[in-house]
């Protein structure tokens, strides 16, 4: 299941319109409407306020295919400065 059909399933069974949510998170609309449609994923604060407005924690997101991973990867490591005389 990806993040965009889990938010619809959640936000359905809780009985709220994307507006009400929206509001109930502390987001826009329209940014609601890009999650479900699969645009955009949220950043993990507005994944803990989505699933606050929803009466559910974030983990109930754990399972979707589009966000497995993503906190377990690292960063690429910064590459070290060239040494020497810097060019003018």
């Amino acid at each position: 299941m990806q993040f965009k059909d889990e938010l619809r399933r959640l936000r359905e069974v809780a009985q709220l319109t994307q507006e009400s949510l929206a509001q109930k998170a502390g987001t826009s609309i329209g940014n609601v409407r890009n999650y479900e449609q699969g645009l955009r994923l949220p950043s993990f604060p507005i994944v803990v306020k989505l699933a606050s407005a929803l009466g559910v924690t974030c983990t109930a997101f754990a399972g979707c295919e589009d966000v497995q991973g993503e906190a377990s990867e690292e960063p690429e490591p910064k590459k070290p400065a060239p040494k020497g005389k810097p060019k003018k």
